[in-house]
């Protein structure tokens, strides 16, 4: 963070008393967390994983490429976290798709960047245009300290000395990633997706030893017989698992799928059975006996359908969700990492006996995520896919019981959650129906879901789309999308895909620039324009399906009021016909391109025509400061009285050690106080949605606010009272 200038640091301070002449000193709250079963300072369970290793006293080392506080690279035991690598993350390195060990080392699979092309230094990163996929390899003892060898990259930035191996070197803009390594006393062996081979190279000096060529190899074992098991999947090939012996010969034995079947991880337990995952729709785990000779499978493990069995998205034990990595130790346990979701934030990593009970599992849900509670009962809370139950009499940080998934990615495949990466959420009752209305990260969309919990349990169910202008994104979705200009979808016939003749458009025009998406109560549709003022869209009932029916001819367009330049956030009263606008105006702007802007006003009588300003604030902030970690105002909500700001990074000028939440009153302006996160949350990361907090009012009087945190794969919980 930058120093002030002395003008700025007094512009900022007056800032700060305009806005809070009567702060209070004694705010009383509780800060707690959901989604994630470790608090975060210390600990906290990583929000994705895409490879582990277990050893035979039941010790878990997990891969994934990123995980936005650094724990790419885990160690848990016991269904308790024990220890991350680090160097993962930055200066060039990340995470990756495999992980091995041996009694000595630690391997784990990275891709070496050179931060386009920013980094240089041949013994430690890539030239300039391309990236090295290889190893890291560690000391088991401790994960953090390098295991250096000749020849080995590394040493400066936040690098190991001397302890990368470079298996390839690819082009910067290629998706090549190592998805296959396995390792023994001896020998390490890797996929080399680039050169379609497995190369092998010793352990102890990390040369190489030999290659043989395989092409999409994925998951890597080898049994006691000293032969290896190879998943086989991609565009290239018809998925099998494959045999080979150590000097790369195919073996005969090898084990091909039925129809449906999509393996995605293997590993053998402890009677020498193979199970393979199928994330499939039958979402289990097959079970194969007799492998050295005649492979047969003799059974399956989990319900059959997992999570979209029964009640479809309803969570519970062996109903496993996208199965991305499994595990055996040596007493029989089965280790399964699951990873549904639709853009980070998915992990519940869970341990079984052999016959099926539960040892204990554990969860990091969340990422680039925002809550809300439903407006009919705020002991039930969503995320844009998740469902949790809240029971406010628990401890700190056990309020919350992860009870559905929200998506059905066979039975509704064009889910924009699964096309869109989604973020925020806000629940609303419309004439006795429960919605689920998504934003994403930068407020270009807002979806809206139904339920049915009849037919489809906990799924949402695709019913409308917002867009601002024609959807780009990889794939041909939505199909039937209008060519240009912004538009409407509604799902006219219930089966929640995009058809023909399910669009509304406004004369092929885009939505002039705005960022600023809102439902009221009443089930309006809000949308701030930076400079093109504020519109609203009626709600004009429910279809025949359920679906609510917004358009844009009864769209209204009320002017941008004088005491904004762009308005960029907005919140409706509709039972007091209030508004609430947030933006910039002449020097007071916002600092960074996704922060709101600090003057927020408050108008009444908003729909007559004549709306009052009541008041005007310029709320406190850092001038001068620039890039992400800007202390300054994301945006506002608004809950019985009060207004609630939360603010992204820090600011030593300003006392603020991490980032927090500043309270008004909504009645006149004045400050009312600040909420930030105790030392076992501790510093917490910046928002990264323009809508990253829901405050709610619950009906014993206690408020209840859910902020983003993204950094430890969680969602904070901000429980206070406070005078009505």
């Amino acid at each position: 963070m930058k120093a002030h200038s002395k003008n700025s640091l007094l512009t900022c301070l007056l800032c700060f008393v305009l806005a809070a002449p009567q702060a209070r000193a004694d705010l009383n709250y509780t800060v707690s967390w959901v989604g994630n079963t470790f608090p975060g300072a210390q600990k906290w369970v990583q929000q994705d994983i895409h490879a582990m290793w277990v050893t035979p006293d039941g010790t878990i080392y997990t891969n994934t490429g990123w995980d936005e506080g650094g724990r790419e690279v885990g160690a848990y035991k016991n269904g308790d976290v024990i220890g991350k690598a680090g160097h993962t993350h930055g200066w060039g390195y990340g995470g990756g798709s495999a992980i091995a060990a041996n009694s000595k080392y630690i391997f784990i699979a990275q891709v070496m960047g050179n931060e386009g092309g920013g980094l240089k230094d041949e013994n430690t990163w890539p030239p300039k245009d391309t990236k090295w996929l290889g190893l890291s390899r560690r000391l088991k003892t401790d994960i953090t300290q390098a295991a250096t060898f000749p020849g080995g990259k590394g040493g400066q930035g936040d690098t190991l000395k001397e302890s990368f191996l470079v298996v390839a070197e690819v082009p910067e803009k290629s998706k090549f990633d190592i998805t296959g390594l396995w390792a023994d006393e001896q020998r390490v062996y890797v996929a080399d997706p680039f050169h379609k081979q497995v190369e092998v190279y010793d352990a102890a000096t990390m040369q190489p030893v030999t290659s043989w060529p395989l092409e999409q190899v994925g998951p890597m074992l080898m049994d006691k017989a000293g032969t290896f098991w190879i998943l086989q999947a991609g565009e290239a090939v018809t998925p099998r698992v494959v045999r080979y012996n150590s000097d790369g010969k195919m073996l005969p034995q090898q084990i091909t799928f039925a129809p449906g079947v999509v393996p995605s991880a293997i590993c053998l337990d402890n009677q020498g059975r193979l199970l393979v995952a199928d994330d499939g729709p039958n979402q289990q785990i097959l079970i194969y006996a007799n492998v050295e000779r005649q492979p047969r499978q003799i059974g399956t493990f989990g319900v059959k359908g997992g999570i979209y069995s029964g009640v479809p998205g309803q969570v519970g034990s062996l109903r496993f969700n996208h199965i991305t990595a499994l595990g055996c130790d040596g007493a029989g346990n089965l280790y399964i990492a699951n990873d549904g979701q639709s853009g980070g934030g998915g992990t519940v990593l869970e341990s079984y006996r052999p016959n099926g009970s539960l040892n204990w599992r554990l969860h990091g849900l969340e990422f680039v995520d925002m809550a809300d509670v439903d407006p009919a009962a705020d002991t039930e809370m969503s995320t844009k896919e998740e469902h949790f139950h809240l029971d406010y009499s628990r401890p700190r940080g056990q309020e919350w019981t992860y009870a559905g998934y929200t998506i059905n990615r066979f039975k509704y495949p064009q889910d924009p959650r699964l096309h869109i990466w989604s973020a925020g959420t806000w629940v609303r009752t419309i004439q006795g129906r429960r919605f689920l209305f998504v934003n994403d990260m930068n407020g270009e969309y807002l979806q809206v879901y139904r339920f049915n919990p009849a037919q489809d349990g906990e799924t949402a169910i695709p019913a409308v789309m917002f867009a601002k202008r024609h959807v780009q994104v990889e794939g041909d979705w939505p199909p039937h999308q209008p060519q240009k200009g912004e538009w409407i979808w509604r799902d006219a016939n219930g089966n929640g895909a995009f058809d023909e003749n399910e669009y509304l458009s406004n004369d092929g025009k885009d939505t002039s620039e705005a960022q600023g998406w809102w439902v009221d109560d009443a089930g309006n549709v809000w949308l701030a324009t930076e400079n093109a003022g504020v519109r609203q869209f009626p709600l004009q009932g429910l279809d025949r399906v359920g679906n609510p029916i917004w358009d844009f001819a009864r769209m209204r367009v009320f002017p941008k009021p004088a005491e904004f330049d762009q308005v960029k956030r907005l919140r409706y009263d509709a039972a007091h016909d209030v508004m609430y606008l947030g933006g910039t105006k002449g020097e007071q702007k916002n600092q960074h391109w996704k922060p709101m802007g600090p003057v927020i006003c408050r108008y009444d009588h908003w729909s007559q025509g004549q709306p009052t300003l009541s008041w005007q604030i310029v709320v406190p902030y850092e001038q001068g400061s620039h890039g992400h970690e800007s202390c300054e105002p994301m945006g506002f909500d608004l809950a019985g009285n009060y207004l609630f700001v939360p603010y992204t990074g820090a600011s030593k000028a300003m006392g603020i050690p991490t980032g927090h939440v500043k309270i008004f009153n909504a009645t006149d302006g004045s400050s009312v106080g600040a909420m930030q996160p105790p030392a076992d949350i501790g510093e917490i990361g910046l928002q990264d949605i323009r809508e990253c907090l829901r405050a709610h009012r619950r009906t014993n009087g206690e408020y209840v606010v859910f902020l983003e945190e993204d950094w430890k794969s969680k969602i904070l919980l901000y429980r206070l009272r406070l005078p009505q």
